[in-house]
């Protein structure tokens, strides 16, 4: 679980980094920043595709198959409004053509999912490879069955690529095929599920946040109507029964939306 945080940290270091750089890196400067993780290259497109994926420009590699967001732009420009059920026209063509690449991987040869998973749990990075292609029909299926959630379906599998790639990268030795595959299985699983928790608590905090600036917004509308003048901090403590630095901490997160008399920010 520690990997995975710290994976996912440097992803979002990653973005960051593009941020800085107009939201355009190159491969070279991907391979340096994840140089220590290891990935073989199949992974490493994988997290290609992933910042591809959040409006990156990835200098130097050219996908396979468009990620979907950019198969959105194409299809569904941001011009067009969504239709009555929330979404735009095309985006259910866009997760369908990407299904469609994914049905044309190749199936595993009788044996080969075995040797494969026995493989990546000596190491193997070839058999690390093949076994997230052959997996990526399961990311998927199981981003289907979190449709309604807090993450887009399309959003949801190229999370859920990540914590193939991952689970992947981590499996140990089991007793049979089928062990592995739970295994591989509930690894995916349970990172889609924090994925999704993640978001519902940032949603959470978010509507937390909004929910006290319009009080504490009530509150200065009717302290100043009984005071006639624009209220202090002090005031507004004594008067909500508030600590000083929660108010404070509120004006914070408010930005410009709020006046104080004698808050500085």
């Amino acid at each position: 679980m520690e990997q995975k945080i710290i994976f996912r940290e440097m992803l979002s270091e990653a973005l960051k980094l593009a941020d800085a750089k107009g939201n355009r890196l190159t491969t070279e400067e991907i391979d340096a920043f994840f140089a220590n993780t290891h990935l073989d290259r199949q992974q490493m497109e994988l997290v290609y595709e992933y910042l591809a994926g959040q409006k990156v420009k990835v200098e130097g590699y050219e996908p396979k198959t468009a990620p979907l967001s950019r198969e959105l732009e194409k299809i569904a420009p941001e011009k067009e409004e969504p239709d009555e059920s929330g979404k735009k026209e095309g985006e259910e063509g866009a997760l369908e053509l990407y299904l469609e690449e994914i049905r044309r991987i190749p199936h595993p040869r009788e044996g080969e999912e075995r040797e494969l998973f026995e493989g990546a749990a000596r190491g193997d990075a070839a058999a690390k490879s093949r076994l997230v292609e052959l997996y990526l029909p399961l990311v998927c299926q199981l981003a289907g069955e979190y449709e309604g959630d807090a993450c887009l379906p399309e959003d949801l599998i190229q999370e859920g690529n990540v914590g193939l790639l991952l689970a992947v990268d981590q499996i140990e030795e089991q007793e049979s095929l089928a062990a592995y595959q739970v295994k591989l299985m509930n690894s995916v699983n349970q990172y889609m599920q924090d994925v999704i928790q993640e978001q519902k608590d940032l949603k959470d905090l978010g509507n937390g946040i909004v929910s006290k600036v319009n009080h504490l917004s009530e509150a200065i509308r009717n302290l100043e109507e009984d005071l006639e003048h624009k209220v202090s901090v002090e005031e507004l403590s004594a008067y909500l029964e508030m600590p000083v630095e929660e108010i404070r901490d509120i004006l914070r997160m408010a930005g410009d939306e709020i006046e104080v008399e004698g808050y500085d920010r």
